[in-house]
């Protein structure tokens, strides 16, 4: 019994993630082919659900993340190259924005 249970754990970490260990990550990627130019590790929690907050504000602070990095010049980028973000917070959400920002 406690092999199926163990059995049973390790296939919703693999399909799903680690749910005891979830994390946001942030990317500023170009904006046609989504090649990242920065990326970060914005927040992590252990043993908590898809309503904690650092998994519901994660696409809110990955977009105050990457408009900060265009306004101060995106690093080594050409100026005026247009940037999107990225972000995943585990198994709970991920995606693109439809949203750009110009490095200044």
């Amino acid at each position: 019994m406690k092999l199926a249970v163990l059995i049973v754990l390790c296939l919703i970490v693999a399909i799903n993630a680690n749910p005891l260990s979830r994390s946001c990550e942030c990317a500023a990627v170009s904006n046609t082919v989504h090649f990242p130019f920065r990326s970060w590790d914005v927040s992590s929690c252990k043993l908590c659900s898809c309503a904690n907050a650092a998994m519901t504000k994660c696409e809110e602070s990955c977009k105050t993340y990457v408009e900060v990095y265009a306004n101060s010049g995106c690093g080594k980028a050409p100026k005026g190259t247009k940037v999107k973000y990225s972000w995943e917070a585990s198994s709970c959400s991920k995606g693109i924005s439809q949203v750009e920002f110009t490095c200044v």
